[in-house]
């Protein structure tokens, strides 16, 4: 694609010498796609330049250096699918970049078509928290348990739908509404017996629940086992306080890190998202309640635990 530019001393000037930026800081701001980047460089106001490339760690980084020889760069992107492997690898190369929350860049159109980054030359951007690869490798297990609860409990609503849809009652004593015995599975097969059409159906979807139990399981032991190896200590200090349990305690320290990072109390606080937030606009401020800014299955975990050691300790 075309590289588009708003500078009138562009990098390379046909039949001149590459410019020297020695003494330079240029400010890159890179937008993020499948197979591609949109990488914009700004240098003292102006936009040197502002087009695609392939989505290429090496290839931004010769690109950077062969045509800004002497620069100094700092680089941002926004928090995305493709995680942190381009940071780790411009960090790797001697090139500074930090990752940003999306909804602490600007997004006007302006903004938006041209980016320039203004706010990371100006210093608005604060970067996020890059976690080391083992623990991020790590974490991917408590994340992938949430989506397999998530989706146990999507099948066994489906099923129950089902039944209500064809008119098959379940037995009160059966009939509460968590109860997935033995006893209620089995029933489930003989009413599915009975009607030859519906009898596929019926058993195709208990067979779904019946392999993401067993899922669940398999990762219940693999997180046990990497509580009993890694975080045993730290594990059996959090479940310590009343309403942690062991799943809400590796779901804390995987997804928290190193504590220390935070400092200060209100960072840790903030970064849950058990802080009260503002609306305003111009004159006109008033309070929203808790912030929606919060780490989701985090701040769910804590409030659930608040619930049950309330039960054990009122005060």
């Amino acid at each position: 694609m075309k590289q588009q530019t708003s500078a009138t001393t562009e990098t390379i000037i046909k039949g001149r010498n590459i410019i020297d930026f020695t003494g330079k800081t240029m400010w890159v701001g890179i937008d993020m796609h499948e197979k591609d980047l949109q990488v914009a460089k700004v240098l003292d106001g102006i936009c040197l330049g502002n087009h695609r490339m392939p989505a290429n760690g090496k290839a931004l980084i010769e690109h950077l250096r062969t045509r800004y020889r002497g620069a100094a760069f700092k680089c941002v992107y926004e928090s995305c699918a493709w995680g942190f492997t381009l940071q780790r690898e411009l960090t790797a190369a001697g090139i500074e970049c930090i990752v940003v929350h999306a909804g602490d860049v600007s997004s006007s159109d302006k903004e938006r078509k041209r980016k320039t980054d203004r706010n990371l030359a100006s210093g608005d951007l604060t970067a996020i928290h890059v976690p080391d690869k083992d623990l991020q490798k790590e974490r991917n297990l408590i994340r992938f348990r949430k989506k397999l609860v998530g989706d146990l409990n999507r099948s066994k609503n489906r099923l129950k739908s089902l039944l209500k849809y064809q008119g098959i009652n379940i037995p009160e004593r059966l009939g509460k509404k968590n109860n997935w015995s033995l006893n209620f599975m089995n029933w489930i097969e003989d009413e599915a017996k009975k009607d030859i059409l519906l009898q596929d159906t019926l058993l195709l979807m208990l067979e779904e629940i019946k392999l993401l139990r067993q899922l669940l399981l398999k990762t219940e032991k693999a997180l046990r086992k990497l509580r009993q190896d890694k975080y045993d200590e730290q594990s059996k200090l959090l479940m310590s306080a009343p309403g942690v349990g062991r799943t809400t305690a590796m779901l804390f320290l995987l997804e928290i890190g190193d504590i220390k990072r935070f400092g200060p109390f209100d960072k840790l606080n903030d970064f849950v998202g058990f802080c009260p937030d503002t609306d305003s606009s111009g004159d006109t401020e008033h309070d929203t309640g808790i912030t929606s800014r919060r780490h989701k299955q985090l701040r769910s975990a804590l409030i659930e635990a608040a619930w049950t050691a309330i039960r054990i300790d009122p005060a």
